[in-house]
């Protein structure tokens, strides 16, 4: 999160704020199939790291590029 935040830019404190509960919900649900919803769509960088999306980071809120928000779908 801090490489791809001081890369592309992004909101940090709201996802630095958020990586120990992310670890911990998904230790305990079975993401996808439990959905989880964020208050915040600034706080689900953790969130894309654990579910498959971490090389993809570094194009954080580029053209082309990882959304800096979640998608419901």
């Amino acid at each position: 999160v801090l490489e791809s935040v001081s890369r592309t830019g992004g909101h940090l404190g709201s996802n630095l704020g958020t990586v120990e509960l992310t670890v911990a919900l998904h230790y305990v649900f079975n993401t996808p199939e439990d959905r989880l919803v964020w208050d915040v769509g600034h706080q689900t960088y953790p969130h894309k790291v654990l579910t498959g999306r971490r090389d993809r980071m570094s194009g954080l809120r580029q053209l082309g590029g990882i959304s800096g928000f979640p998608r419901r779908d």
